[in-house]
This record gives structure tokens, C-alpha cells and sequence, in this order.
């Protein structure tokens, strides 16, 4: 399995997953790869970086330990509490306005509906949204 960075017409940027690089290729002149954020079928490839994985012979050092997932969640949810600037609900208006350059950059972070994030993800905004580790983990 491959994957391709795309961009389409309106500058919304997504990843295709595709069996092999013929699949890609067929499907790429057939016009047929969909942005699945406006469903324009005009997109290029974004040529990135590829990475190359080996195995080693024998493991050089000891497992580590992995952290709990919903612990994992806990400090990263913290991390954004203490490291970013909290906009409460201003959150989509400031993610815009820094985003097109009228406020200076930031992290940030705020309280917005799945409707505001799908508009924002239309208008080029990358958000990451928080999750609310008390209210899954029971």
C-alpha cells in the first residue's frame, strides 16, 4: 500500500491511500480522486518526503514502556492548558483572523461546534480537536 499527499483547486490538502503506484496512476488520469472536504476532482500531488523502514537483526535496546492512552490524552490535554492561549468561544473568529493574517500567529485553543470546525476545515483552518478523556474513558 502506498500513500499521496494531494491538494486540490481550493487549496484543501488530504492524503490518498492506494494498492500500488498503477492503482494510483489509473485512477489519477481517470480523474476520480475525490477532495473529501468540497469533492472537487481537480487535485495534484504534493510530492513529500518517503521513508524507507528496516528490520534490525536483534532489538538494540529494551522495550520502553507505553503509556496508557487515556493518560497519554490527560497530559497532552494539559500541555495545550498550559502551554496555549485559551479564546473560549472566539475560537473560530480567532483561528480565521490568524489564519489569514489579520492577528499575529499564536496557539491557541477555545470551544467550538462541529459545525464551526467543518466551516473552518472549508476556509484551509487546521484545527485539532481536544478530547474529553473523562467523558470516554468510563
Amino acid at each position: 500500500m502506498i500513500t499521496i499527499d494531494f491538494s486540490c483547486d481550493r487549496g484543501h490538502r488530504f492524503s490518498g491511500y492506494f494498492k500500488d503506484h498503477a492503482s494510483y496512476s489509473d485512477q489519477y488520469e481517470k480523474k476520480v480522486i475525490p477532495c473529501p472536504l468540497c469533492d472537487s476532482r481537480e487535485v495534484h500531488r504534493i510530492y513529500s518526503g518517503c521513508s524507507i523502514q528496516i528490520r534490525a537483526s536483534a532489538p538494540s535496546v529494551a522495550p520502553r514502556e507505553h503509556t496508557p492512552l487515556f493518560q497519554a490524552l490527560r497530559e497532552f490535554n494539559q500541555f495545550i492548558r498550559d502551554n496555549f492561549e485559551h479564546v473560549g468561544r472566539n475560537f473560530p473568529d480567532a483561528a480565521r483572523a490568524i489564519h489569514f493574517g489579520i492577528e499575529k500567529e499564536r496557539a491557541i485553543y477555545g470551544e467550538a461546534t462541529s459545525e464551526e470546525l467543518h466551516d473552518l476545515a472549508e476556509d484551509g483552518v487546521s484545527v485539532l480537536p481536544l478530547v474529553d478523556v473523562e467523558r470516554f474513558e468510563n
